[in-house]
């Protein structure tokens, strides 16, 4: 189903406007209440990148994302309308507010919808600078916490 054949907006390029405007509740509105939120990270080593099944379940995952990290870019790059899915380049920085270190990290999204909401999406990113940033973060959090002297 191409992405505007339903209701002539696009609920891929909608869902990243209110995601980029802080509009938390305007995002969610436009899923589905069983998207598929797929994440090609290890979500058990660190949560906020965790794969989700349903609204509530991803609700959960972005908030413990949005506690974790103070979201200072979102900038949509590119976005491609395709006849059954939508594809998007995404430029985000963050900040731990644990530590302050910032995170620059591009994600590429493809959407699929159905009756005017985004039923899956998949989210890919570097899994391995991902990962090596998580580690360094909890090392920063190690160090500060055993306080003077080092760990």
């Amino acid at each position: 189903m191409s992405c505007r054949a339903t209701t002539g907006r696009c609920a891929f390029e909608a869902s990243h406007e209110a995601w980029a405007a802080g509009d938390f509740a305007g995002f969610l509105a436009g899923l589905h209440d069983n998207i598929e939120w797929i994440v090609n990270m290890d979500g058990i080593a660190m949560p906020y990148v965790l794969s989700s099944i349903g609204k509530e379940d991803l609700r959960w995952r972005l908030q413990h994302l949005m506690n974790i990290f103070r979201i200072e870019r979102f900038d949509v790059e590119q976005v491609v309308h395709g006849a059954d899915t939508c594809r998007s380049v995404v430029s985000i920085s963050y900040v731990h507010r644990g530590t302050g270190e910032p995170l620059d990290v591009k994600l590429r999204f493809t959407g699929w919808q159905a009756g005017g909401v985004l039923v899956r999406c998949e989210e890919r990113s570097d899994a391995a600078y991902v990962s090596a940033y998580d580690r360094f973060v909890r090392f920063l959090e190690a160090d500060r916490q055993s306080g003077p002297g080092g760990v």
